[in-house]
């Protein structure tokens, strides 16, 4: 095979979606696409062969994307990794964080954002959906020796944010009112230099 080409894997359980990830990817020069939408084909393509780039959802069949990122770490470690999903929320961001992947793009952005995407991962460069710009190389520094000190209720409402808790179930668990809880959110906001709720959430990672 030509050592110039490029091979590219999607992982999607969605036929229409991989198809439609092969149609953006086959646009450019020396790029070799195959995609599995069954998980059953997953463990003996990856064991045959190699990739350049997986683009894989998060949300799969029999194996989460987490789960997949590993695995495929583990059997392929020089192969790029972008995330391909519907997941926004914080938590998942915050997860995907502590990841070694080289890009994530929101199944909400244009299709020109997946196919710059895959040009810019295949010249070495990482590439990540506004809504997931949190990720790009961890940019967020936190002086551990500065760490604002933070109230057992803030600490409370800290962890439910980081396991997805809504405000509402917040305010129930603490027998609360919803404006409390959302005080108490802007203040933990204010005191990290959260811009939003995933890097609060982030950031929050780097007190418990």
């Amino acid at each position: 095979m030509n050592p110039d080409i490029y091979k590219l894997l999607i992982v999607d359980d969605h036929p229409i979606v991989a198809e439609g990830i092969v149609s953006i990817a086959s646009q450019q020069s020396n790029i070799l696409c195959k995609s599995i939408t069954r998980m059953e084909n997953l463990l003996p393509t990856i064991s045959a062969e190699s990739f350049d780039l997986c683009i894989i959802d998060l949300e799969l069949p029999e194996i989460n994307g987490f789960q997949l990122i590993h695995l495929l770490q583990e059997q392929m470690p020089d192969c790029k990794i972008l995330i391909y999903t519907m997941h926004e929320e914080p938590w998942v961001i915050a997860k995907l964080a502590e990841e070694e992947i080289s890009g994530a793009v929101s199944k909400n952005a244009s299709t020109s954002e997946l196919k710059q995407a895959i040009t810019q991962i295949r010249l070495g460069h990482k590439y990540f959906s506004e809504v997931f710009s949190i990720l790009h190389k961890k940019q967020i520094n936190i002086d551990l020796h500065k760490i604002p000190e933070l109230s057992k209720r803030e600490k409370e409402v800290l962890t439910y944010l980081s396991e997805g808790l809504s405000t509402s179930e917040i305010s129930d668990l603490l027998c609360l009112s919803t404006n409390t809880i959302q005080t108490y959110r802007k203040r933990l906001m204010e005191k990290l230099e959260a811009k939003n709720v995933a890097e609060l959430v982030y950031k929050g990672k780097e007190i418990f």
